[in-house]
């Protein structure tokens, strides 16, 4: 295996085993992610490869599931007894951060934005034979009053 590729495997690895208590049950389904991942790894050319191979694999998921289920019974548990200065378990606080990124992208997938919506109604308006022609004239004439305005400053 490509000795960049080891790398970026125990990265991963140490992302998790640096941080996080491993009961049994998650030491197992770890050991058997990792192996897997260590056998894509093998297939790979280069470190560019085998990210390329890896980002698209289910394996990555799987990863990702892990790394978020390890975070959230750890929650409970404590990160091997760190807590930060308000005496919350870093694991409480990695576990909050992964369900907020979790939130924050379902809405942004299901509620538009307030600038999203004025944004599609203005280009609605666009479209529309007349309305958008005023609408571009009134541009120019704000450009035109802006720029003559600092003309007279």
């Amino acid at each position: 295996m490509d000795k960049n590729v080891k790398t970026s495997i125990d990265a991963r690895k140490n992302a998790i085993t640096s941080t996080y208590a491993l009961e049994r049950e998650l030491k197992t389904k770890f050991d058997n992610l990792f192996k897997k991942i260590e056998d894509l790894g093998r297939t790979a050319k280069d470190s560019a490869d085998f990210e390329a191979k890896f980002a698209s694999s289910p394996l990555n998921q799987e990863y990702l599931d892990l790394f978020t289920e390890i975070a959230t019974k750890n929650t409970a548990t404590g990160l091997k007894g760190v807590t930060n200065a308000s005496g919350k378990s870093m694991g409480e606080m990695v576990a909050k951060g992964v369900m907020d990124q979790a939130g924050s992208r379902i809405k942004q997938a299901v509620m538009p934005t307030r600038a999203q919506i004025n944004q599609a109604a203005y280009d609605k308006a666009r479209d529309i034979p007349g309305v958008g022609d005023a609408m571009a004239v009134k541009q120019h004439v704000d450009f035109f009053s802006r720029f003559k305005k600092q003309k007279d400053e």
